[in-house]
């Protein structure tokens, strides 16, 4: 979406808040950041082109990891960013971190953070922080996310054109929302069909309170409707079942008009080839 580096490093800065203890596509889970061994699998699915090698990681750098972790949660929980706050913990992140100019991992020229020192949680912090003030800078830190499933805290960036992403890859969060939303509109369906038998009868039972009430007052009777006013019923109906009905029609009505045409075109070219021969 934006560039080869950015663009992995807001994975990689997602999954780093997604080791946190939370719900996980309404599943309880454990902090997965607790040891030295952890942060090297998390270190070791990295993209190697990352260079946040997993040999620098000890007890005193995980301690670092965790601290940035808990950071960028912080800036991630209050996205998009329209207030002072979250880029005051951004700018505490890009304290001490320079800038250059670098050929990216797609070779193109590109500004690259320089970390405090070669220590892999200042690495990582430079990478992270510069990735975030990307999008700040562009008004673009929306794409930083949490998952719109039911009972779900995972985190999740955006590298859509369109925006269009919304659940996380940690179960089936987007599954059961659909599911849900499946239900509801066969609910509302069925108690649509269902209130419109009882509104029917309440029609019936007006209807014959009016006429009785009528005939009583020496009234006219209600009159038929014409059969122009029929025909007019039957073009422009109400019911859903009746706009059912007229959409059957009318397609059979084109098929039929379709299926002459084409006979009347087959029947004109033989006519044709007689006339030549």
């Amino acid at each position: 979406m934006f560039d080869v580096d950015t663009d992995r490093t807001l994975v990689a800065a997602a999954d780093l808040v997604n080791t946190s203890a939370g719900l996980r596509s309404a599943t309880p889970g454990l902090d997965q950041l607790t040891t030295v061994t952890q942060l090297k699998e998390y270190l070791g699915s990295r993209d190697p082109g990352m260079r946040w090698a997993s040999s620098g990681a000890d007890r005193a750098q995980l301690e670092k990891v965790q601290h940035l972790r808990d950071k960028v949660q912080r800036i991630w929980s209050s996205t998009p960013i329209e207030s002072d706050a979250p880029v005051q913990v951004l700018n505490e992140l890009l304290d001490g971190v320079g800038l250059k100019v670098a050929r990216g991992a797609d070779g193109e020229y590109r500004a690259e953070p320089v970390p405090a020192s070669k220590d892999l949680a200042d690495v990582m912090t430079a990478s992270v922080a510069a990735a975030i003030q990307h999008l700040v800078v562009r008004d673009e830190t929306a794409r930083m996310r949490t998952c719109k499933g039911e009972s779900c805290d995972a985190v999740i960036i955006d590298l859509t054109r369109n925006r269009s992403r919304l659940f996380c890859d940690f179960g089936n969060c987007a599954n059961r929302a659909h599911v849900r939303a499946y239900r509801a509109r066969q609910a509302a369906h069925r108690k649509t069909f269902s209130t419109a038998p009882e509104a029917a009868a309440a029609a019936v039972h007006s209807s014959r309170h009016v006429g009785a009430s009528a005939d009583t007052l020496d009234s006219p009777r209600l009159v038929k409707p014409s059969a122009a006013e029929k025909a007019a019923q039957i073009e422009v109906p109400t019911s859903q079942s009746a706009r059912a009905a007229k959409e059957f029609r009318d397609r059979m009505r084109d098929e039929l008009m379709e299926k002459r045409e084409k006979k009347s075109t087959k029947k004109l070219k033989k006519e044709k080839k007689k006339v030549k021969k």
